[in-house]
């Protein structure tokens, strides 16, 4: 496999005047016979998600290895995307509903434009997952030539005891309007060990978060959220019929059956943000005729259980992960 070369940063500009980064590993003939990779990160991260500091642990640079055309996103308010008028502004809320309305048809049109593609591959992580469900319902599903979620939930089937007590403090989001997530990241650097162990009670398997991993992502890969995205997945949370958009007009856990691309769903066993039963009521929905549902864990043949984060940043994801999302991509 060939070492990739360091993206090239492009600025992308949304009809609202948000300025997105992202970082293209251009394969060596400028396209790929199987189109662009768009890789897209989750909530409240940015492109270390999906790239790591690490190339052991980075998603993207192993699919430029293999002669994909990447293009790695940064979403309105993550690393090196900017707003309106910054520097003199640096601070504008925002929600789910403007990620799909305005930031993904913005990286669509400049990626197909760029390319010369008809169409394209998406995977996300998360939220960056989510994000292709929302687009395919409310866009041409045509636009994607193939989709791989990771860890990407509907929220019909998520619960946990202690996403239970963090959902009553919910009211402090009316009078704390951002969540500072970067310091948090900031401590994973200065304690990798017990942040590793730590990540276990929600975010990971630990046994697959290396120290020296941690050490180097923690910092990086963290953002600030405003309260009006938190407070908007605070009421998918608790409401037993997923995730919608904000001003009702849209319910997409009703329309998933207009989810038509090829896509491949990726489940860690152990994953307890995005459970397997989540994911399978998702894949039973979806109206794919070339789907799959693969749940990474012990009883499948993988090493471990997964979790949630170390299904992209797990120290065996490279081995046991990566290649699935590769073929899926090279066979549909």
């Amino acid at each position: 496999m060939a070492k990739a070369a360091r993206p090239k940063l492009i600025r992308i500009k949304t009809r609202d005047g948000w300025r997105l980064a992202i970082y293209r590993y251009a394969a060596r003939f400028r396209t790929s016979r199987w189109g662009p990779v768009v890789l897209c990160h989750g909530l409240g991260a940015n492109r270390f998600n999906m790239d790591a500091p690490d190339e052991e642990i980075s998603l993207a640079r192993y699919l430029a290895g293999r002669s994909h055309d990447t293009w790695v996103v940064e979403l309105r308010g993550a690393g090196r995307s900017r707003p309106p008028a910054w520097p003199l502004q640096t601070r504008r809320a925002w929600d789910f509903d403007d990620y799909v309305q305005k930031d993904v048809p913005a990286i669509l049109r400049r990626v197909l434009d760029d390319t010369g593609a008809t169409n394209l591959n998406w995977v996300g992580h998360s939220m960056g997952g989510m994000l292709a469900y929302a687009a395919m319902i409310q866009y041409d599903t045509k636009l994607f030539r193939s989709v791989v979620t990771m860890a990407s939930p509907v929220f019909t089937r998520v619960a946990h005891p202690l996403l239970n007590q963090v959902y009553r403090l919910r009211g402090l989001l009316k009078v704390v309007p951002w969540l500072p997530y970067r310091p948090v990241g900031m401590l994973g650097a200065l304690a990798p060990k017990l942040t590793s162990r730590g990540l276990g009670l929600l975010f990971a398997n630990p046994d697959q978060m290396d120290p020296k991993h941690v050490r180097k992502l923690a910092p990086r890969v963290l953002t600030n959220l405003p309260s009006t995205l938190i407070d908007q997945f605070a009421e998918w949370y608790n409401s037993s019929e997923g995730f919608a958009r904000t001003d009702g007009l849209m319910s997409y856990w009703e329309h998933l059956d207009r989810v038509g691309a090829p896509l491949l769903v990726i489940a860690g066993a152990g994953d307890q943000l995005s459970p397997v039963r989540d994911l399978e009521q998702l894949y039973e929905s979806v109206g794919s005729k070339k789907k799959k549902l693969l749940v990474c864990g012990r009883a499948t043949g993988f090493s471990v259980d997964y979790g949630h984060i170390d299904l992209v940043l797990g120290k065996s994801a490279r081995k046991e992960v990566y290649p699935h999302v590769a073929d899926w991509i090279e066979t549909h």
